[in-house]
């Protein structure tokens, strides 16, 4: 991409007269952008992560709407004794449950203790808790194992067949505002973690373990905080490791640091301008421009002291190093922005702000790089002996001459290789467990595990099955077809439990029948029905009912399966499943499987095919303005290779390694793809102009391209992997995952870059070009 000389020279000729005034300038944009930064708020739902527009999240805001809105709290007791119906282990599960209706915004509290026990006395029917106020003596609990074994509503869901573990669940009304549910969640978890404490010290032959969609947003705003104190540090280090080593310089770090702040301010401010929410997957954003910033620092200032030690003064230096890396830092930040953008096709909010916040802050960390950077390299001392090429250039050259010598063997060698890793995308499958988005240094994912493996699952899929009309719950078909619909569904592996009213109808039916277990059936009648349903809603007290089961007009009821352990697949094949059972045996009863679960399943999916329009589109442009810029068809689709293999190695590498990925990874493909293509650029500019300004042959070329930009391109390279490992100890999964993946693409595009990309052009490249053919230079 041409930039006009008249101008180009006009530029530096400012940096390097009015230092003073440029460097205020960069100070100046940043306080206006760091004015923005007020405007940032945080939002920990975990609902962030789905667009307005996701029909399976409409589904479940419908289903919602029908009952009620609400979130869960799930508390696993597991006494050392490994018997949950000790009287003792009875008294602490009853004075608990008590405890957990004072949890803020809690509308129900459900456990063994208060189920509803139903049963006949004489001709009347009884409902009351199972485990009653006062001494709970053996016969209580004796009884109380009895019903609990023989009720489908609570066996695999609050207590386990083992009766080693059982669970309380309670029910929170979640606000419609985002501001107020952040504000609940950090109410609840500060009423539940002081209770969590005291159990701790009071019970200590009891362990308990909390889950639940509460405590699971909580942490998504625990794991922003933690990455904040635990990686922002070790970043710094990296910054100044890095440009130290680089550079050789502590000034050099120290100016290194100073540019990263500026850029990070810059992006975040304009991020609050423009009201962002942060979130986990976002709030890393900084980290990420951060390494981006070492590398076009290392650029600016490597060439800057190469010149230096061949003789220049500082500021013919500062003047030939922006004259030479002008066009491919552009590049870099162009094609770097537009691979962020791309992350606009992203089915995930998230993502699309973190690519539109990255997209910016490339833009401003370009002003920076060559506006603030070598104004600030003019106005500080430099001290730089005329050595010649130092000992790295001069490694570099030796590298180049290997290259040239081994050039068939490297060419023939390296694209077997090339093809070998990226057959490993192959073996890649498509999995997004949300317990699993926090590794195990956080308690939710711990706690989350253990109760999975151990009382019941995490994975929902929730249905609304109609009746067809008001009132037509009450008519026995429909309880005989839920019935039978609820016993199919039993039968698959994953499924855990089914929570139907069908059972609930059959329980009061035995107990307005003397206890009978002949009649623990659905009733006979309509009425017979409708009037069970209303005694038991009368009887029960305040909090047990079934509105959360029932719709207004009593024309559909809430169905809902769990599943234990069960991946993205199993969610989606046990849906696909029961949509067919429906379809074939109960077409009136077809309704949406809907859940948390079920959006998660159906989203990942969705997120890859729309990264593969964007990816597509981002490979489109780039290969354009590569084509402008270098000014050279054959070279410009040439240097597609370099950059679309190393994202393919990347994922191959992954396959064989790890095997699944999550919906973050289907955006590293696009996201890399711009930042892969600064070596690729810097690389391929010094090539062209050893080629074009100084005559040299491809081989010649090749060594001057390694002398010059060689270790720079190494150390930068090692600042983006440094940067992005960083990141990968993230607390975040999908942070971790993404960033991992994304440092192993980048390390192998320099691996392309040094020992590929010059043996395919010393094979292609058989243009001649004279010495000082200024005409031919893009600068």
């Amino acid at each position: 991409m041409k930039i006009n000389n008249n101008w180009q020279l006009k530029y530096r000729e400012i940096i390097t007269e009015k230092p003073l005034l440029m460097f205020f300038l960069g100070l100046v944009l940043t306080i206006i952008f760091g004015v923005g930064l007020k405007g940032l708020s945080q939002n920990p739902d975990n609902r962030i992560f789905f667009s307005d527009d996701d029909p399976n999240l409409v589904a479940l805001e419908t289903l919602e709407n029908t009952y009620t809105k609400n979130d869960n709290l799930f508390i696993v007791m597991a006494p050392k004794n490994e018997n949950i119906f000790d009287p003792e282990n009875l008294f602490i599960l009853r004075d608990l449950t008590k405890k957990l209706w004072q949890t803020p915004s809690s509308s129900r509290v459900d456990s063994i203790t208060n189920f509803q026990w139903t049963r006949a006395k004489g001709d009347d029917i009884v409902i009351s808790d199972l485990v009653p106020e006062g001494e709970i003596t053996s016969e209580i609990a004796i009884n109380a194992q009895k019903v609990a074994f023989d009720e489908p509503l609570i066996l695999n869901q609050l207590v386990s067949p083992d009766k080693k573990f059982t669970g309380i669940n309670v029910t929170i009304i979640k606000p419609d505002d985002p501001v107020e549910a952040g504000n609940s969640v950090l109410e609840i978890m500060s009423f539940i973690r002081p209770i969590q404490s005291e159990l701790k010290d009071k019970y200590p032959n009891v362990d308990f373990y909390v889950t639940g969609g509460v405590p699971l947003t909580m942490a998504f705003t625990e794991v922003s905080i933690s990455d904040m104190v635990t990686l922002t540090p070790l970043m710094l280090l990296v910054i100044f490791l890095v440009a130290g080593i680089s550079l050789r310089s502590v000034l050099g770090s120290v100016v290194t640091a100073f540019i990263v702040v500026l850029s990070v301010i810059g992006m975040m401010g304009i991020a609050g301008w423009m009201k962002f929410i942060l979130n986990a997957a976002t709030f890393n954003s900084f980290l990420m421009l951060s390494a981006l910033t070492i590398a076009h620092c290392v650029h600016i200032m490597s060439t800057q002291r190469i010149n230096m030690r061949l003789g220049k003064n500082k500021k013919e230096a500062i003047d030939e190093s922006l004259r030479v890396n002008l066009q491919p830092v552009f590049m870099t930040a162009i094609t770097t922005a537009i691979g962020f953008l791309t992350m606009h096709f992203s089915e995930a909010p998230p993502f699309r702000q973190l690519g539109y916040m990255m997209a910016f802050g490339n833009i401003i960390l370009f002003f920076h790089a060559v506006v603030t950077l070598p104004a600030l390299l003019v106005i500080l001392p430099s001290k730089v002996k005329n050595t010649g090429f130092s000992k790295a250039e001069n490694f570099m050259t030796k590298l180049s001459k290997f290259v040239i010598q081994k050039r068939k063997v490297l060419l023939i060698g390296n694209g077997a290789f090339i093809i070998f890793l990226s057959l490993g995308m192959t073996k890649i499958t498509l999995d997004d467990t949300w317990t699993k988005y926090f590794d195990k240094r956080f308690e939710i994912r711990k706690h989350s595990d253990f109760v999975q493996d151990n009382l019941t699952g995490l994975d929902t899929i929730e249905y609304s099955i109609p009746s067809g009309s008001p009132d037509g719950i009450n008519d026995p078909e429909y309880w005989k077809k839920l019935e039978k619909l609820a016993n199919r569904i039993r039968q698959e592996p994953n499924v855990n439990h089914v929570t139907t009213l069908s059972d609930t109808i059959k329980r009061l039916n035995k107990a307005m029948n003397g206890d009978n277990p002949s009649f623990y059936s659905i009733p006979e009648s309509r009425e017979l029905a409708a009037q069970y349903l209303l005694l038991y809603e009368l009887s029960v007290p305040f909090g047990l009912d079934l509105n959360d089961r029932i719709n207004v007009d009593k024309s559909s009821t809430r169905f809902t399966v769990t599943l234990q352990n069960a991946s993205n697949d199993d969610v989606r094949e046990l849906d696909k499943i029961i949509q067919d059972y429906l379809d074939r045996e109960l077409p009136e009863f077809k309704t949406q499987g809907t859940g948390l679960s079920m959006i998660f399943s159906h989203f990942s999916k969705r997120n890859i095919d729309s990264m593969l329009v964007g990816t597509s589109a981002a490979l489109i442009l780039i290969s354009f303005l590569l084509i402008i810029a270098l000014k050279n068809i054959k070279l410009g689709l040439l240097s597609l290779i370099p950059n679309l293999f190393p994202a393919a190695m990347g994922f191959g590498l992954w396959g064989y390694l790890q095997g699944e990925v999550g919906v973050a990874l289907s955006v590293v493909a696009a996201m890399t793809l711009g930042i892969v293509v600064d070596d690729t650029v810097h690389y391929l500019s010094k090539y062209l102009r050893g080629r074009r300004e100084e005559g040299l042959n491809p081989e010649q070329a090749t060594t001057y391209a390694f002398k010059n930009v060689g270790f720079a391109l190494s150390t930068t390279t090692l600042a983006l992997v440094a940067g992005f490992t960083v990141l990968s100890f993230s607390g975040f999964k999908v942070n971790a995952d993404m960033a991992m993946l994304t440092a192993i693409t980048i390390a192998i595009a320099l691996f392309i870059d040094l020992f590929f990309l010059p043996t395919l052009l010393m094979a292609v490249d058989k243009v001649k070009f004279k010495k000082n053919n200024k005409l031919k230079v893009n600068t």
